[in-house]
């Protein structure tokens, strides 16, 4: 009965029981939450936040909301394969029971009651059962207070609107905007329609002028084909008036030409043939006369050309005697002149080296070249021997540059290693280092690339000590360049889950150590401590003072083999640590010690301790300087052997240079020995030909040429007498010709007479001629004209009938002119005007298509403007019922937030901000937390830690009224409040969760104050480890008390 009453008190979707299997730091733990208020209380470091992320793991939800570990395996327990998370929900039907179990290799798989599931089912169950472990206004875990406390007001309404009910506010708001994003885009397009539409119109309007002009136009065309077709028939009257005129002219000419023939032509050609007659006789006798005298002129030409080859004979027997006398005179001169060059050749040879020494020296010389061409062909080889082995050494450094420049590159292995480890930070730091003009001062991070280690055991204290978020996070100086990050990381619909810690203007802070100097000694001297875990880290002092703030890294002592292997031997050491300060924490190279004296009851000393695990993020920096050592040991050595072989190389190569000389000396000089032999054959052959020469120029000398001159005198004699008998041949012949010439004269005289007279005649019987040959040039002009205008009438008339019948164009005829000069100027005029037009034809076609479009637009800007007046009806028909029912959520949120406050002595409210665009509308929670302060906003930057704890707590406390969840947990909530809000809040949280058919409410702390007012409703949850516990099996309080009873 007591079983059943207390399951009534539970409501649908409460957790009933809770068992952890080897999770985190359970083995095997399994526990029964109440149905109302369950506090959740036990030292730090006991696993009280591992029951918060068995809560998470086990019912779905992401790691990321932990902000702890990343990977599934993570939360298998220290050296085992798997475990499994079983949790419990209350139902009035039939309780249910979720497992999973999870692996190291950071797989995992689901049950329901006991039958193999997906993970889509086991959240379509919760979803139902309105359980949100996503929403921070239902599980807030300890390592995202801080991230409710920095949510915006934006953030803050859509995680509200989630919580309550079954979220349909939310749906109704996304909605909304995704219809006002569809309405804000189709107003865009009605916009763009309706400029479309009147820019076409406008366009056409330009046009109508134009095409007014271009329809003108046409008309003028046509116009001009009918004068054009008119003017046919108007040519072909012209022409056949003209046929006619040209009939009357040709008779005319006809009988002119017939009378001039007859009366002046005849008389005068009968004239001309008797005088023609008389001119035949007398050509006669200056024929005969003529050929007498040319016969007579031949003789004395022929007697001429005689006399002249005689002259020819004598100035060629003159020019011979001569040309004899002066062939012996040259003869003799160059009979002289090859004697000279004989002697002269002699003497050159004479001065010329023997030529069997000449030959013997040849053949040394090309001995000693042979034996250079031996020796340089030896040193090339040794050249290139240590070519090879330069070549050699020259690629291995190379490659020991290349693993250096690897392994220095220290930077970029690290940020390569982080982009596997956690995008979401790679991304954000890429762009800050492209958008760095957006920022005011520097930008720091992420811390785990501003950090240098020396060795890795030193990376792995570093990474032990800090939490994985201080390492992705980045630091900025500024409240403007860290609202320009969250606004860039943290809001909008790509969120990056990176972490931002403002120092202002870089301000460094002092710190105080948790020993004093001599304490610090006396550690080192008795239990061999070395350092202050920030002495082995190299940063800048923005990041140290960072990791002071956020990792404590200035009061974690680094001890040494020898600590741990006193404490492996039973040695107190955390007792004379705790004794100088109540919290205490140190490494070992194996180990993390975390020692702390109890608030409570006998002020006993706990100690918590965990191997130390791998490095992740600073292992790329820890491994590398003993080979970074070796690799620069190996290059200075082999660069030593380079130069070895460079100073070789050097010697080698001016070896071969003097032996370059050498040879070239060598292979001038026999180059000269080969020059002088060749001359010395050419001398002899050159002697040899001049003697020759002599001889023959001796035996031409030496023949008698007298008897030629005399032969040649007499020939000269015989050619002068027939010269003189030829003279008076010549003077009869002269004689005789001079009296045939006057005779000659004499006819000439009479027969130019007659000619003269007949010329006359011909002259007037040639122009009487000219007159009648024009006549009938005339008469056969106009017969050609008549001809050629009767064709062209013809075909007139039938171009005039093809290109426009009389019958079917004469209506359209009578109202054109008749006049031809008329019909041409109004076609001329037609004409010019057409040419002067510059309007394109295909405008006509532009304007009627754009009209069409024109018809087409305003009926697709009508459907527009219809779609988005439905769509904002839509729009309305949704927005005023949530905004009434929003409306009435705030009010009832502010009226119990500000009733909280002022249970507290302080004043608070909630307040909707409606900025216009209904994705801008946030929920700002605004406080006064001291009498003499002002109502503020609150902000992650502008309360205390603890004010905006308090903060946090009533906002989840006003809202638990109006949210239908089952259970909700809040993690460590209290942190950083003083005693007396402590207290308020307590007594807060036990009215609003404690009493009938409240949901359940885990409240997860490692302290409270003393003198709290319980609730029957409170169940106490009491989380503790050590190496006296007992296991829960044998937890029994009844008997625990009635042996204390006894004890009394």
């Amino acid at each position: 009965m007591e079983m059943d009453a207390r399951n009534q008190e539970y409501v649908d979707g409460s957790i009933y029981r809770i068992r952890l299997h080897n999770f985190l730091t359970y083995a095997d733990a399994e526990l029964y939450p109440g149905p109302r208020l369950n506090l959740v209380i036990g030292p730090n470091g006991t696993g009280k936040s591992s029951i918060v992320c068995a809560l998470c793991v086990g019912l779905g939800g992401s790691t990321k909301v932990l902000g702890r570990a990343d990977k599934m395996g993570d939360f298998v327990q220290h050296e085992k394969e798997s475990g499994f998370t079983e949790i419990e929900l209350f139902f009035k039907k039939r309780n249910v029971v979720i497992r999973r179990n999870i692996y190291r290799d950071n797989r995992s798989t689901w049950q329901i009651d006991g039958k193999d599931v997906s993970q889509n089912k086991v959240k379509e169950m919760l979803a139902n059962s309105r359980i949100q472990i996503d929403n921070l206004c239902q599980f807030l875990p300890q390592d995202k207070v801080g991230d409710f406390s920095r949510m915006s007001p934006v953030q803050l309404l859509k995680a509200t609107q989630a919580a309550i009910g079954n979220g349909e506010l939310a749906e109704q708001q996304e909605e909304m905007m995704k219809m006002e994003r569809e309405n804000n885009t189709g107003g865009q397009n009605v916009e763009a329609a309706r400029s479309r539409l009147e820019s076409k119109r406008m366009e056409n309007l330009q046009r109508q002028r134009d095409v007014e002009r271009i329809r003108e136009q046409e008309s003028r065309r046509t116009e001009l084909a009918n004068l054009e077709k008119k003017l046919l028939w108007v040519q072909f009257e012209n022409q056949k008036r003209h046929v006619e005129e040209l009939k009357a002219k040709k008779s005319q000419f006809k009988q002119r030409l017939e009378e001039a023939k007859k009366v002046q032509f005849d008389p005068l050609e009968q004239l001309r043939r008797d005088q023609t007659a008389s001119i035949d006789a007398l050509r006669t006798s200056k024929k005969t006369i003529s050929q007498e005298k040319d016969s007579l002129e031949k003789s004395l030409t022929n007697i001429k050309l005689q006399i002249e080859h005689v002259e020819s004979n004598e100035s060629e027997t003159r020019a011979e005697i001569q040309s004899l006398r002066d062939r012996h005179r040259e003869l003799r001169d160059k009979l002289e002149r090859e004697m000279q060059k004989e002697r002269n050749l002699h003497d050159e040879f004479s001065q010329l080296p023997d030529d069997s020494g000449l030959r013997d020296e040849l053949a040394v010389n090309q001995r000693e070249v042979e034996e250079c061409d031996r020796k340089l062909y030896n040193l090339k080889s040794d050249l290139d021997d240590e070519k090879n082995k330069s070549y050699h050494l020259n690629n291995e450094i190379k490659r020991i540059e290349s693993q250096l420049a690897r392994l220095e590159n220290e930077h970029f292995q690290r940020q390569k290693f982080l982009g596997h480890k956690d995008r979401d930070c790679i991304e954000a730091y890429e762009w800050i280092q492209r958008n760095k003009d957006q920022f005011q001062r520097k930008v720091w991070g992420p811390i785990a690339l501003e950090v240098q280690v020396k060795e890795k055991l030193h990376a792995k204290y570093l990474e032990d000590t800090l939490q994985n978020y201080v390492l992705t996070s980045f630091v900025v100086e500024c409240n403007h360049d860290y609202n320009v990050m969250i606004r860039q990381f943290n809001e909008g619909s790509k969120r990056l889950g990176v972490h931002v810690f403002t120092l202002m203007d870089a301000r460094i802070k002092p710190f105080n150590r948790p020993y004093t100097d001599s304490q610090f000694r006396q550690l080192t001297s008795e239990f061999k401590m070395a350092c202050y875990l920030d002495e082995l880290i190299k940063a800048p002092d923005v990041i140290h003072q960072v990791l002071r703030d956020h990792g404590g890294i200035h009061t974690m002592l680094v001890g040494t083999q020898a600590t741990e292997d006193m404490i492996n031997k039973g040695n107190n050491v955390f007792a004379a640590l705790t004794a100088m300060n109540e919290k205490a924490a140190f490494l070992t190279p194996s180990k993390k010690y975390v020692s702390a004296v109890s608030k409570y009851g006998n002020k006993a000393t706990t100690t918590r301790t965990n191997d130390l695990r791998e490095p992740q993020y600073l292992a790329v920096s820890s491994d590398n300087q003993e080979l970074l050592d070796n690799l620069q040991g190996e290059k200075t050595m082999k660069l030593s052997q380079m130069q070895q072989i460079q100073d070789q190389s050097n010697s080698v190569k001016r070896k071969e240079k003097e032996m370059l000389d050498a040879k070239h000396s060598l292979l001038t000089r026999s180059k000269d020995i080969r020059e002088q032999l060749k001359r010395r054959q050419q001398l002899e052959g050159y002697i040899n030909e001049t003697k020759r020469k002599i001889q023959n120029m001796k035996a031409n000398l030496s023949q008698d040429v007298s008897e030629k001159e005399n032969a040649l005198g007499r020939k000269l004699k015989n050619l002068l007498s027939k010269h003189v008998n030829h003279l008076r041949g010549g003077r009869k012949l002269v004689s005789k010709l001079s009296k045939t010439m006057c005779q000659q004269v004499e006819v000439e005289m009479k027969h130019c007479t007659v000619e003269h007279r007949v010329t006359v005649i011909t002259r007037v019987l040639s122009d009487e001629e000219a007159k009648l040959r024009r006549l009938k040039d005339e008469y056969e002009s106009i017969k050609s004209q008549l001809l050629h205008a009767a064709k062209q009438a013809m075909e007139l008339k039938k171009e005039a009938e093809r290109a426009a019948p009389w019958n079917e164009y004469e209506d359209i005829f009578q109202s054109l002119p008749d006049d031809l000069v008329e019909l041409q100027a109004r076609i001329a005029n037609n004409r010019v005007t057409l040419s002067q037009f510059r309007g394109d034809i295909r405008v006509v076609e532009i304007y009627e298509r754009v009209q069409r479009e024109i018809e087409e637009d305003e009926i697709e800007l009508a459907r527009l403007e219809s779609s988005v007046a439905t769509l904002q009806d839509r729009i309305n028909a949704i927005k005023d019922p949530w905004y009434t029912r929003l409306k009435e959520i705030v009010s009832q949120i502010n009226a119990s937030f500000g009733q909280y406050f002022k249970d507290i002595g302080c004043v608070g409210e909630v307040h909707l901000n409606e900025d216009g665009d209904i994705s801008k509308w946030g929920i700002e929670r605004r406080a006064q937390f001291r009498m003499t302060g002002k109502l503020k906003t609150m902000t992650a930057e502008e309360q205390s830690g603890g004010e905006k704890s308090v903060g946090t707590i009533m906002y989840l406390m006003a809202l638990q009224n109006l949210t239908n969840c089952p259970f909700r947990v809040v993690d460590e909530i209290n942190q950083g409040m003083d005693i007396y809000n402590e207290r308020k809040v307590f007594s807060r949280i036990t009215k609003s969760s404690c009493g009938s058919q409240l949901p359940q409410y885990f409240l997860i702390t490692p302290k409270l104050i003393t003198g709290l007012q319980y609730h029957p409703d409170t169940k106490v949850l009491v989380i503790l480890n050590g190496p006296y516990n007992i296991h829960q099996s044998q937890w029994d309080v009844s008997e625990f008390i009635s042996k204390r009873r006894k004890l009394r």
